[in-house]
């Protein structure tokens, strides 16, 4: 039952990487991008991963394409639409690239150094929410404040001009 709940979660996120680059409209193209990180965040339920899972739907589901949406909807599509080809050289680098890493991880799943059951711990979430809220409070606040201003910049970057 394992495998196949993995396996239609896999064909999932592949359909829905697929139609993320593939559709020409920036907006199918964000859904399909959502419908991407729910179907991660359930590959990392069925794994037993559910810190992961839950990242995944807060950091990737809620902010970052609430940020997709904002740029989206600032960018003048007047000057973009003037493009309507295919990235030919990106295209010739970018297949090779792919089935590079795209081998080696493989390479690493077969050989079984990916995964290392000794890291993960009983109370590894309740470790995790000490050090980030006690250790790393400062850079992560400082992360949050990068990624307001970056919202702020889009904002004023897209607007039209007066």
């Amino acid at each position: 039952m394992d495998w196949l709940i993995f396996g239609v979660l896999s064909l999932w996120l592949l359909i829905s990487v697929g139609g993320a680059v593939l559709v020409k409209n920036p907006i199918h193209s964000i859904l399909f991008f959502l419908s991407a990180v729910l179907a991660t965040a359930g590959l990392f339920l069925a794994l037993g991963a559910e810190l992961l899972a839950g990242l995944q739907i807060i950091i990737y589901a809620v902010a970052i394409v609430v940020f997709y949406v904002l740029v989206i909807t600032t960018i003048p599509w007047e000057k973009v639409k003037r493009f309507e080809g295919v990235y030919k050289k990106e295209l010739i680098f970018g297949v090779p690239l792919l089935l590079l890493v795209f081998a080696m991880i493989a390479y690493g799943i077969y050989r079984g150094k990916l995964h290392d059951p000794a890291i993960m711990k009983a109370d590894s979430v309740r470790d995790l929410g000490k050090t980030l809220f006690t250790s790393y409070l400062f850079p992560f606040e400082v992360a949050s404040v990068i990624l307001l201003v970056a919202m702020i910049g889009a904002i004023l970057l897209g607007r039209k001009e007066e």
